[in-house]
């Protein structure tokens, strides 16, 4: 089995393509930052100040961010938050629009149409062409692509949220002695890579009428199949405003132990996977995250819809910027492997 890190050998980064020089500077103290960087962020004509902006940036924003608990707009959804003046963080997909030689005028945008908690609505970035740090700025931001922006909302309304960007760049991870990961690959985690999930077959899928059969097995017996193979001796009682289902510290990757927070979702709405199935606007997946963990575990019995992805990558995002973590979805076909092994297939 290939090993993967965990995630305490990397460091946060950014590669920077729009930054918002004023806006940037209202966040972090001058008399911190090198010279240089200070110097590019006053939009003096100082040597490699592209690369400067575009590299060394995050290093003092992001603690900046993990200070004042800056959370994604996922969150600020779910907890009725998002409203104009608050800011936010965004790792996904966008359409960029503007960056045409046909325009003529410095104004540019990001748009994305959103799914739950924010379905029917479209987030757009209003931004000018004077902060873009580089040239390359023009081809990573004028298609289809993935972005990671902090930004904050200055109007909303019943189909759009308006909003203007600090920074604007690729978010990834920086290992000593490797290539830079993009979160998106190193937040997720494969159920193989866990010691005790090795022995599932993944190139193993249960047939259509296999996969029916996850029906006839409770929540209950998924959470003492889990604590079986976790050596958890005490199977946790179910009860009213329950942080997890399981909590663990026996979790191993690599030989190593790890903390584990789980959320189970048994056969009660056999659909795949979404927002709704996790209390009133999925303030269960809210209330896992409030949990201080290294891994965060969501088990469904069917499929795992895009918006639980997002949703749920979103919050382990944030924790990020405090304390790195990780993220590891089980559906249905992974929990069917499980039973397999264990021998209740």
């Amino acid at each position: 089995m290939q090993s993967q890190k965990t995630m305490p050998d990397h460091e946060l980064a950014i590669l920077a393509y729009y930054v918002s020089r004023d806006r940037v500077l209202s966040l972090l103290n001058p008399s911190t930052l090198p010279r240089g960087l200070r110097a590019s962020l006053n939009g003096q004509d100082v040597p490699m100040a592209s690369a400067i902006l575009s590299n060394s940036l995050g290093e003092y924003l992001f603690p900046k961010l993990g200070q004042i608990d800056c959370e994604t707009i996922q969150q600020l959804a779910l907890s009725e938050k998002l409203q104009p003046g608050v800011s936010f963080l965004y790792n996904g997909h966008f359409y960029g629009k503007g960056f045409g030689v046909a325009n003529k005028t410095p104004a540019l945008s990001l748009s994305e149409n959103l799914d739950e908690p924010l379905k029917g609505k479209t987030l757009v970035l209003n931004f000018s062409k004077n902060g873009l740090v580089n040239d390359t700025a023009y081809s990573r931001l004028s298609r289809s692509t993935r972005l990671f922006a902090y930004a904050y909302v200055t109007e909303i309304d019943d189909k759009t949220i308006h909003a203007v960007p600090f920074i604007i760049g690729d978010l990834i991870f920086r290992a000593k002695g490797s290539l830079p990961l993009s979160v998106d690959h190193t937040l997720a985690l494969r159920p193989n890579y866990v010691d005790q999930f090795a022995s599932m077959d993944m190139s193993w899928l249960p047939s259509t009428e296999e996969f029916g059969r996850l029906k006839e097995f409770s929540e209950q017996v998924v959470k003492q199949m889990f604590c079986d193979l976790l050596g958890e001796i005490e199977i946790p009682h179910d009860w009213p405003g329950e942080e997890s289902d399981i909590f663990s510290a026996n979790l191993s990757i690599n030989g190593l132990r790890h903390t584990a927070a789980f959320l189970l979702k048994g056969p009660a709405r056999f659909h795949p996977m979404t927002p709704a199935d996790c209390g009133k606007r999925g303030d269960q997946i809210y209330r896992l995250f409030n949990i201080p963990a290294d891994v965060y575990i969501i088990q469904h019995c069917h499929k795992i819809g895009p918006a639980i992805r997002k949703t749920v990558e979103a919050f382990a995002l944030q924790r990020t910027f405090n304390s790195p973590c990780q993220y590891m979805l089980l559906d249905g076909s992974d929990t069917a492997r499980l039973l397999r092994v264990r021998g209740l297939w």
